[in-house]
């Protein structure tokens, strides 16, 4: 990780967001799912490895919001192992795993600072949604939205459903994401979008159709 992020909004979600996603419904039986495939390279290898199924996994609704894009290996690497994903910004591949100091999945939130895509992908994998934006000139306005848009999301339903009493989240994590072609994108786990221009409607279309499915999604980590 690259110096410590700061984290631009509280976890804490106003009384207002009660309702529970549909992200726990699963895909509709209508959508045509693509054949995906399993890709890896020197630094994340198939050896010894194989896709989850379903791959793609499964989305919210009757048709697929984005992009599917072939699948990478998920194995877990220690640090400072350096991961080369075969797509930017990441939509799955080998990451890291939580161990001593290393926090791999990072804590949902709206970051200021680049992170490496090891430690977040094991968000994606996790059923996370991740934001990313590029804006080498500042993009204030648009990250205030994000912020404001997150904290009027709904906690997870599996983290509302394991963590009794505790305060709960949505599966959305905003970084800055400097190498990517576009201007903003959103991935999950073998999934993307970009856009070249802020566009709160699309970012949110992307999200409720992806968060919640993933390899892993059950747990609410």
């Amino acid at each position: 990780m690259k110096g410590r992020p700061r984290r631009l909004a509280a976890l804490g979600l106003p009384a207002a967001a009660v309702a529970v996603l549909l992200a726990s419904c699963g895909g509709g039986s209508s959508v045509n799912y693509p054949s995906l495939k399993f890709v890896g390279n020197d630094s994340c290898p198939t050896a010894s490895a194989s896709p989850y199924a379903p791959s793609p996994p499964q989305v919210n609704g009757d048709k697929i919001v984005g992009q599917a894009i072939d699948e990478m290996p998920h194995i877990h690497v220690q640090p400072p192992a350096k991961v080369t994903y075969n797509h930017n910004p990441p939509t799955s591949g080998c990451h890291y795993i939580l161990s001593g100091n290393n926090p791999a999945p990072i804590q949902p939130g709206v970051y200021d600072q680049e992170i490496d895509a090891e430690y977040w992908v094991h968000n994606l994998e996790h059923g996370y949604v991740a934001i990313l934006y590029n804006c080498p000139t500042g993009c204030s306005d648009a990250v205030q939205s994000l912020i404001t848009w997150r904290k009027s999301l709904p906690p997870d339903p599996a983290a509302a459903a394991q963590q009794a009493g505790v305060i709960n989240y949505a599966k959305v994590i905003v970084l800055p994401w400097h190498t990517m072609p576009v201007k903003f994108a959103a991935v999950s786990w073998d999934y993307y979008q970009g856009w070249n221009s802020f566009d709160l409607t699309a970012i949110e279309a992307f999200f409720n159709n992806h968060v919640g499915h993933s390899p892993e999604s059950v747990m609410a980590g």
